[in-house]
Formats: C-alpha cells, sequence, structure tokens
C-alpha cells in the first residue's frame, strides 16, 4: 500500500463518515451519530494500523519481521475489539449505526482501488 493511496482512502473515508453521521443524527438522532462515527474512526484507525504495518514489513528483514507482525496482528486486535466493545458497552450509540461506519470503509477501498488500477493499465 502506497502512502498516496492510504492518504486518499483517509481523506474519502473521513469525507463520507461526516456525510452519514450527519445523516445518521438527522434520521435517527444522537446514538445513531455517536455510532457511525465511533464505527467509521474504528475501521479507519484499523486500516491505517494495517497500512504502517505493511510499510513497515516491506523494509524488515525477513526473519525478524515474522515473530514481530505476529505480535502486532494480535495487539491490534485486542486494543479495536477493546474500543469496539466499550462503544457498545457504554450505551451511548446504537449497535446497528456502529455496524455502519465500521461497513463504511470496505466500498471506498474498493472504488479507490479500483480507480487506481484502472488509472495504471
Amino acid at each position: 500500500m502506497g502512502a498516496e493511496f492510504v492518504k486518499r482512502v483517509t481523506g474519502t473515508m473521513l469525507l463520507a463518515l461526516v456525510a452519514v453521521t450527519i445523516c445518521g443524527g438527522i434520521i435517527a438522532g444522537r446514538p445513531a451519530a455517536l455510532g457511525t462515527l465511533a464505527g467509521g474512526l474504528i475501521a479507519l484507525g484499523s486500516f491505517r494500523w494495517v497500512a504502517r504495518g505493511v510499510a513497515g514489513a516491506s523494509m524488515s528483514l525477513a526473519g525478524r519481521g515474522i515473530a514481530f507482525s505476529g505480535l502486532a496482528v494480535g495487539v491490534r486486535h485486542v486494543v479495536l475489539f477493546s474500543a469496539l466493545a466499550f462503544v457498545l458497552w457504554s450505551g451511548a450509540a446504537h449497535p446497528v449505526a456502529v455496524l455502519v461506519g465500521l461497513s463504511l470503509l470496505p466500498p471506498v477501498v474498493i472504488a479507490l482501488g479500483l480507480s487506481a488500477a484502472r488509472l495504471v493499465r
């Protein structure tokens, strides 16, 4: 993953997240807005963490990078699942809205990835 692609995904995701959060807030109130925002930020944090790991893995030594990458995946999962559990446990965010926020990232990545692939040809 190139730094430019990560930057484009982040910018597009934040714009989409603002629009969906505002719509969710208008339609279903504050819990929907908080849930959408929290889910989207958790998904974006996960994406950026993976992108940073991919960039680091391409620069590390093959033997040493494998042990650290397994630990890094475990730490990433614990941190992000803990954030997700806290958001759902607090009751401030609607669970369906959290799912909407989490589901916003894959279409953005796919659309921008296909756009970048079309430019490469």
